[in-house]
C-alpha cells in the first residue's frame, strides 16, 4: 500500500530551546489542520531538548526525530536538511522558540 503524502511539512529546527519546546510542539500538535508531517532536528544540544524531542516522537506518529552528532554551526543548514527530508506539498519552518496560533496552517493553506 503507498503511503499517503501529507499536504504539509513542519520542520523545527533546534537548538539549546528545551525551555519552549513543550510549548511550540503543543502548538503544532493542536493545529485544527491535521494532514502534516512533523520533522524535528535537533542541531546537537546539550540541554534537555533531546529527551523532549525524543518523548514527542514516541507519542505522535506524525513527528519523527533526527538530531545531529555535530553541531552544524547555521539554523540554515538544518532548514536544508529538513526540506531534503520533507514528503509535504508546503514547508512551515516553526523555529523551535516559538509558538503558533491552533487555525495557522487552516487558513494559510486555505490561501495557498
Amino acid at each position: 500500500m503507498k503511503e499517503s503524502r501529507p499536504r504539509v511539512s513542519v520542520i523545527v529546527p533546534n537548538y539549546m530551546h528545551a525551555p519552549y519546546l513543550e510549548e511550540r510542539l503543543q502548538s503544532i500538535a493542536n493545529q485544527s489542520f491535521v494532514d502534516f508531517e512533523v520533522l524535528l532536528l535537533d542541531d546537537a544540544s546539550t540541554d534537555s531538548s533531546v529527551e523532549i524531542l525524543k518523548a514527542w516522537e514516541a507519542k505522535d506518529e506524525r513527528f519523527r526525530f533526527t538530531p545531529n552528532a555535530q553541531n552544524s554551526g547555521s539554523t540554515f543548514a538544518q532548514w536544508n536538511k529538513g526540506a531534503a527530508m520533507a514528503r509535504g506539498e508546503y514547508l512551515w519552518i516553526a523555529d523551535s522558540d516559538d509558538a503558533a496560533d491552533p487555525h495557522l496552517l487552516v487558513k494559510l493553506v486555505g490561501l495557498l
